[in-house]
């Protein structure tokens, strides 16, 4: 339940008050805005009454659905949960992940790309295949009008879910998907309208890459990212809105908007590896989900081969021993994902699928 208080009274909201007050409309707990009266301002006025009010809003929508439901859900009582399901659900709340060593994460390997970017032209001279790649890393730099969306991208799910892994991680993975339907849509559209007509490979890599997306948030699900009905509220609006943006984005120039995929999947990579690296021992205690277990050791992994154009089909079969290396998988998925956005931005011929391309390899020596 929200507390109210007139937004007149609403000068300015301090960073950590507002951080308190999202983390609290999130688990349904009350919010006092007389407190944003006291300490200084981090928003201005303009922007922090319209934003209370907002929360505020989306409160009573959650008291609202939690009344609806009251009486039609059968009531759970916590003694009826297994031993084990109270360790792991124990073990899952000590998750942590640093929002300020992901970022620096990034930082790093964006110096790093930097520096090897830059030592690299140095090199070029002679060298035509050292030359190619300089092209294309220099075609793929991100332009202000990407980075700014992206930015705000990255800030409102750390405000968001602050201390909360598993549900960032939900959410993430429900919007991540959305870029790949986006952009199966929009080819569709091209080979209707007669204006791309090669498409066929490109939209199979695409459903495939939105299909293990899928796999992560199935994941995800069986984790518990998705118990609080604000986080599925504002993941599938936020979802919709995205395909909508994405749809726009990809008509007025396809590269910028795989560009900006692979920014998102970069921060996923970092976001990973930051999870696992400061969670390993208690990752290493937990059993892997059954959700992951069926997808990556499944007997059939032609749609995990067809999304990673960066290796020949089947050279990589992930092991599933406990829940690190079920997150370790996620996170090498995601810089798979890294790959293939590259070469959608910078391929000069028409990309070919890797069992495709592999299929064509086995005939061409068959004839031979």
């Amino acid at each position: 339940m929200v507390a109210a208080a007139d937004t007149d009274g609403v000068d300015g909201v301090s960073e950590g008050e507002l951080l308190t007050m999202m983390r609290d409309v999130a688990e349904g707990k009350g919010v006092m805005r007389t407190a944003f009266r006291q300490g200084g301002a981090w928003l201005p006025g303009f922007i922090a009454q319209p934003l209370v009010a907002l929360l505020e809003f989306i409160g009573r929508l959650d008291d609202k659905q939690d009344r609806k439901l009251q009486g039609k859900v059968r009531p759970y009582d916590m003694r009826e949960a297994s031993g084990e399901m109270l360790e792991l659900r124990g073990k899952l709340s000590q998750l942590v992940l640093d929002n300020d060593a992901v970022w620096k994460r990034e930082e790093n390997r964006r110096e790093q790309i930097r520096t090897a970017l830059e030592r690299a032209k140095k090199e070029t001279s002679g060298a035509t295949d050292r030359g190619d790649l300089v092209s294309k890393l220099s075609q793929t730099e991100s332009p202000g009008i990407i980075l700014g969306p992206y930015f705000l991208l990255c800030w409102i799910l750390d405000v968001l879910f602050t201390n909360r892994p598993i549900q960032r991680f939900w959410f993430l993975e429900n919007v991540a998907r959305m870029p790949y339907l986006s952009y199966s849509t929009m080819l569709a559209y091209y080979e209707v309208l007669g204006w791309w007509r090669a498409s066929s490979d490109v939209r199979l890599i695409h459903f495939a890459e939105e299909w293990n997306e899928v796999q992560h948030l199935k994941i995800m699900e069986a984790l518990g990212g998705d118990r609080l009905w604000l986080d599925r509220f504002l993941a599938r609006h936020a979802a919709v809105f995205y395909y909508i943006i994405l749809n726009h984005a990809w008509l007025i120039s396809p590269s910028a908007a795989y560009n900006f995929s692979e920014l998102i999947e970069f921060h996923a990579v970092d976001t990973y590896g930051e999870f696992l690296d400061a969670n390993e021992e208690l990752l290493k205690s937990m059993p892997a989900p059954q959700e992951a277990i069926d997808y990556y050791e499944s007997d059939d992994l032609f749609l995990f081969d067809e999304f990673q154009t960066g290796r020949e089909p089947s050279t990589r079969r992930p092991r599933v021993n406990s829940l690190y290396d079920v997150f370790m998988n996620i996170r090498d998925d995601e810089l798979e994902h890294v790959k293939t956005m590259f070469e959608c931005q910078t391929a000069e011929v028409q990309i070919m699928s890797p069992n495709s391309r592999k299929q064509r390899v086995e005939k061409q020596t068959a004839s031979r």
